[in-house]
C-alpha cells in the first residue's frame, strides 16, 4: 500500500525541509557534536518549473533529455538518474490540489561516483526548465515536541465533565483532553463569535468571560436556552462547577441575527463578527433556512448574501463553521430555483463558500447519521447531534441550568468549532501562526487522521474529528506572501438575453489557486473555484465589463486580468451563418418593415464553423429579418431581386439555400498514443489555415495511454496534421504530414486505424483474504484510484471475487489489496504486477487464468 499523507501534511513537512536546505552551516545536536552523515551519499534536489510537465515517476532520464542543455549534461554525466523525491507516498494517486502539484516538480538526483557536485550543480541550475537545484540536506537532531500548555486545564473539579462524552478520546469523541496538554489546545489565543438570536450571559458557568454582544445585536428571548447551550459546549468556564467547555481558554463573543435596527440579517451579523476577529479566528453559523424547492431545512449559504458574507469572512482568513441543517436533505440533490445544484461538489455548479459544514452522528459507536441531519458531499465532518451535556437557561437572565439532550446539527457544530479552536490555539502557540482555513476543512476532511462513520458511503456526513489523530500530524502552516498570476484569456463561451457565461485560463501560483473572483462593472459578483462562472439575471441588450482575479490558500489576490466587455441578447435575434461566397462577406438587412442598413451593411465575423461567417442581429420587435449579401464592392446576392427572409433564431445560407439552425460541421477525433508526455498537433482543415506552431495541446483521454482531441474541420472533408511535443521535437511523416478524413481515428507509431484504440484489460480473481476486498490500482505508470480503491465483486467461483481492470496501452497493472478500513496487503510495500489477461491471486502467489 502506498503511504497516504494529505495536502496540509504535505506542506507543513515541505515547510520545513525547505527551512532546514537553507542552513548555510552543518548543523549540530544538543551535546555539540556533529551528527554523522557517513550512510547517506550525496543527492541533488532539482525543483523543475510548471511548464517542465514532466511525469511524476522514477526515471525520467528521457524527457529530461528533451531539454538542450540537460541533454548535455546527461551526456557528461551518463549514469545521472532523476528519481521522485516524494517516494514514501504516491502524489499521483492522491486527489491533489493545485496547492500540492508542487511536490510533483521535485526530484533527486544522486552525485555519481567521483563527481564534482559543486559542477554538477551549476549545469543543473543553468537549465531553462529547472527551478531550483541544491544539495538535499542530512539528517540532523529532531526538533523538539509540541509546547505543554502553561494554563493546565482541570476538569477534574467541574462535576458534569463525567457527562461530556463528547470530549473523550476517539471513537466516541474528540478528545479534547487530548488538546488540553498542549498550549493553545485549550482555545488560549483564538476568538470566536457565535451567531445565532439568544443567550444568558451571567450563567454562573459563562458569565466569568464578560460575553461581548457585538455592535447592532439585540437578544431574542426564547433562543436563550440554545446560544447558552452552544457557549457551554465550546467555552464553559474551568472552575470548580457544573460543566467545562472544551475550548474553554477562547474569548467568546456573540453577534446576533436579531438586528438591534429591525429585522432577521444573518449576513450583516456575520460581517460584524468580521470586523471583531483577526486571521485564525473562528465563527459558528448556528443558523439553517427554508427553501422553496427543499422538503427540508438546508444551509444558510444557499442563499447569495449569506453565502458572500461567508467566503469574505474566509477570505480574512476567519474559519466559519456552519451547521449542516435539520432536514433530512441529500444536499447532492438540492437545487436553486433556477436548476443549479449549487452543493454538490460534484456539479459544475457548485459553489465553495470555504466554510466547514456539519452534520449530525449518533452518540454511540460506530456513529451513525442521525435521520434529521442532511447529508451529502458537501458536508465535510460530523459530530454528536445527540444526548449532548452542556448548559441551560430558561431565559436572558438565567444564572444557572443544565440539560444533557442538547442535540441536532447545532450540538455537533458547537463540539466541531471546539476543535477548530484548540486547532488554531495550538498552531498559533506552537509555530506563530494560524492555519488557513481551507487547510483547517482539509485536516478534518481527512480519513486517515479522524474517525469514519459505520458507513461513509451510505451516511455521508464525513468524519467525527480526533484531536488526537489531527495534533500528532502538525506541521508549521506555510507563510505564503506571493500572490497568484493574473488570469489571462478571459472570454464568453455563452450569453442569453439575461445569462453570460465566462471562461479564462487558470493562474499560476507559487502554492496553488484555491478561486477566482469574477468582478462586473468593478463590483464583485462571485467566487468560482473552476476557470469558468455563469453570471445570470442581467438585463436584455446591455453591456458589461467583467475582470477576474486569482486568490491563493493564504488569501493572496492577483492583479485582475484584462477586462472583458460583452453585452447580453435582446429578446428578439436572428443569427445567421453564411457559407463563404465572398472573401470579405457583408450583410445588408433591416428588421422586416423597419429602416434598411447603410450599404454595403455590416461586415460578417469568421465563426467557430469553419468555412462560415456569422452574424448576430438584434430586431427589437420584429419576428424576422430581410437581407442581402455583397462583397463591399457592389456584387450583390439579393435573390434575384426578391431579397431573403429569416426568421427569428439560427439560420444557416449556403448557395442562396436556407436552413435553420447552425451548420453541422465536419468532425475529425484522434486518438494519439503517447509519444510525448505532452504532444501537440498543428493542423489545418484540407485546404485552410494552419494553426498557430506548435498547435494544440493533446489532453489525457478516457483510455490510458492515448492522448485524444477532437477537431471541427466545417466544410472541409479531412485534416492534415503533424504533431510535436511543444518544444520543437517534430514528427510531420518525413516531410509527408498526416491526413485523416472526417470521423474517429487511432494514431499509433505512425500508423493510422479507423475508430477508438482497443484497451488492454486484466481480470483478476482474488481468493478472498478479506470478507469485503478492495483493490487499489493504476496502470503501469498512470494514475491511482483514490483510496481504498474498488470493492471486487463475487466472482462466479465460489470463494473468489472478480474484477476487471481497463489498463489502456499499458502491458500490466500496479494492484495492491485492502479491506476498506485500513488493513492492506501491499507486498510488504512493493506492490502487486499483474500482466495483461486473466489472473488468479492466492495468499500472494499470482497464476495464470481462472482458479
Amino acid at each position: 500500500m502506498m503511504v497516504k499523507r494529505t495536502m496540509a501534511h504535505l506542506i507543513m513537512t515541505s515547510a520545513v525541509f525547505l527551512s532546514i536546505a537553507a542552513l548555510d552551516t552543518v548543523p549540530v545536536l544538543a551535546n555539540g557534536e556533529e551528527p554523522s552523515s557517513l550512510a547517506f551519499p550525496d543527492e541533488i534536489v532539482v525543483k523543475f518549473k510548471p511548464d517542465a510537465n514532466l511525469p511524476y515517476q522514477d526515471g525520467v532520464e528521457p524527457e529530461v533529455g528533451e531539454d538542450d542543455g540537460l541533454r548535455e549534461t546527461l551526456s557528461h554525466y551518463p549514469s545521472l538518474t532523476f528519481n521522485r523525491l516524494f517516494r514514501n507516498y504516491d502524489l499521483q494517486a492522491l486527489p491533489i490540489e493545485s496547492s500540492a502539484s508542487v511536490f510533483q516538480r521535485y526530484f533527486t538526483v544522486p552525485v555519481p561516483e567521483g563527481a564534482d557536485p559543486g559542477n554538477l550543480l551549476e549545469r543543473l541550475n543553468q537549465s531553462g526548465v529547472v527551478e531550483e537545484a541544491y544539495l538535499k540536506p542530512k539528517p540532523v537532531e529532531d526538533p523538539g515536541v509540541i509546547i505543554p500548555n502553561s494554563t493546565p486545564v482541570q476538569p477534574g473539579d467541574d462535576s458534569n465533565f463525567s457527562s461530556q462524552l463528547y470530549a473523550n478520546a476517539g471513537p466516541l469523541g474528540h478528545d479534547a483532553p487530548y488538546a488540553w496538554q498542549f498550549e493553545g489546545g485549550d482555545g488560549k489565543g483564538i476568538q470566536w463569535v457565535d451567531i445565532e438570536r439568544g443567550w444568558a450571559f451571567n450563567h454562573e458557568d459563562l458569565a466569568a468571560h464578560q460575553i461581548q454582544m457585538l455592535p447592532g445585536s439585540t437578544i431574542f428571548p426564547s433562543s436563550a436556552d440554545h446560544g447558552t447551550a452552544v457557549l457551554g459546549v465550546v467555552s464553559a468556564v474551568d472552575n470548580a462547577i457544573g460543566n467545562i467547555g472544551l475550548a474553554n481558554k477562547a474569548k467568546p463573543m456573540v453577534s446576533s441575527t436579531i438586528r438591534a435596527a429591525g429585522g432577521y440579517n444573518i449576513a450583516e451579523a456575520i460581517l460584524v463578527a468580521v470586523d471583531a476577529l483577526q486571521r485564525g479566528d473562528v465563527i459558528l453559523l448556528e443558523a439553517q433556512t427554508s427553501y422553496s424547492t427543499a422538503n427540508g431545512y438546508v444551509p444558510i449559504e444557499v442563499y447569495p448574501a449569506e453565502f458572500d458574507a461567508i467566503r469574505y469572512a474566509v477570505d480574512q482568513g476567519i474559519t466559519v463553521v456552519e451547521a449542516g441543517g435539520n432536514g433530512s436533505v441529500n444536499l447532492n440533490n438540492f437545487q436553486t430555483i433556477d436548476g443549479k445544484y449549487i452543493l454538490n461538489q460534484s456539479s459544475a455548479d457548485f459553489r465553495d463558500s470555504g466554510a466547514i459544514m456539519v452534520g449530525a452522528s449518533s452518540s454511540s459507536v460506530p456513529h451513525t447519521r442521525l435521520y434529521f441531519s442532511n447529508y451529502g458531499n458537501r458536508i465535510d465532518v460530523n459530530s454528536w447531534g445527540f444526548s449532548v451535556h452542556t448548559l441551560a437557561a430558561a431565559s436572558p437572565s438565567a444564572t444557572t441550568g443544565y440539560q444533557s439532550d442538547f442535540s441536532g446539527t447545532s450540538s455537533a457544530s458547537a463540539i466541531v468549532t471546539s476543535s477548530v479552536i484548540s486547532i488554531q490555539g495550538i498552531a498559533k502557540a506552537q509555530f506563530g501562526a494560524p492555519y488557513a482555513p481551507d487547510i483547517v476543512r482539509n485536516l478534518l476532511r481527512n480519513p486517515a487522521f479522524n474517525t469514519p462513520t459505520g458507513n461513509p458511503a451510505v451516511d455521508q456526513i464525513g468524519n467525527l474529528p480526533n484531536l488526537k489523530g489531527i495534533i500528532d500530524q502538525m506541521s508549521p502552516p506555510v507563510v505564503d506572501s506571493v500572490a497568484p498570476s493574473m488570469p489571462s484569456n478571459l472570454t464568453v463561451s455563452g450569453k442569453t438575453t439575461s445569462i453570460i457565461s465566462l471562461a479564462w485560463s487558470a493562474a499560476t501560483d507559487n502554492i496553488g489557486v484555491v478561486r477566482y473572483e469574477v468582478w462586473r462593472d468593478n463590483l464583485k459578483i462571485g467566487t468560482s473555484t473552476a476557470t469558468s462562472f455563469t453570471d445570470t439575471g442581467l438585463t436584455p441588450g446591455t453591456a458589461y465589463s467583467y475582470t477576474v482575479k486569482a486568490v491563493d490558500a493564504a488569501g493572496n489576490l492577483s492583479a485582475a486580468s484584462a477586462s472583458l466587455s460583452v453585452a447580453t441578447d435582446n429578446p428578439n435575434t436572428v443569427t445567421v451563418y453564411y457559407k463563404h461566397g465572398y472573401s470579405t462577406p457583408y450583410i445588408h438587412y433591416r428588421p422586416v418593415g423597419g429602416t434598411w442598413t447603410t450599404a454595403p451593411g455590416t461586415s460578417l465575423s469568421p465563426s467557430e464553423v469553419p468555412g462560415y461567417s456569422k452574424l448576430t442581429i438584434a430586431v427589437g420587435t420584429a419576428t424576422s429579418l430581410e437581407a442581402v449579401f455583397n462583397d463591399g464592392n457592389n456584387n450583390w446576392d439579393n435573390n434575384y431581386g426578391n431579397n431573403y427572409i429569416f426568421p427569428l433564431g439560427i439560420s444557416t445560407i449556403d448557395n442562396g439555400y436556407i436552413t435553420s439552425g447552425a451548420p453541422v460541421a465536419n468532425n475529425v477525433t484522434i486518438y494519439y498514443k503517447q509519444g510525448y508526455s505532452t504532444p501537440y498537433i498543428h493542423y489545418r482543415p484540407s485546404g485552410g489555415a494552419w494553426t498557430t506552431a506548435p498547435g494544440a495541446a493533446m489532453p489525457a483521454s478516457e483510455i490510458p495511454g492515448y492522448n485524444k482531441l477532437t477537431i471541427n474541420v466545417g466544410t472541409a472533408v479531412g485534416l492534415e496534421a503533424a504533431f510535436n511535443n511543444g518544444n520543437g521535437t517534430w514528427d510531420n511523416n518525413h516531410g509527408s504530414n498526416y491526413y485523416f478524413s472526417a470521423g474517429t481515428f487511432t494514431f499509433n507509431a505512425g500508423t493510422i486505424t479507423s475508430g477508438m484504440p482497443t484497451a488492454n484489460t486484466v481480470t483478476i480473481y482474488y481468493k478472498r483474504g478479506y470478507s469485503t476486498p478492495y483493490i487499489h490500482w493504476r496502470p503501469e505508470g498512470g494514475v491511482w484510484t483514490p483510496v481504498p480503491g474498488q470493492a471486487m465483486p463475487s466472482s462466479e467461483v465460489a470463494g473468489y471475487s472478480k474484477v476487471t481492470l481497463t489498463i489502456g496501452a499499458a502491458s500490466r497493472a500496479e494492484v495492491c489489496f485492502n479491506n476498506g478500513s485500513g488493513a492492506w496487503d501491499n507486498n510488504s510495500g512493493r506492490n502487486y504486477f499483474i500482466n495483461k489477461g486473466t489472473f488468479t491471486f492466492n495468499n500472494g502467489s499470482i497464476t495464470s487464468g481462472s482458479p
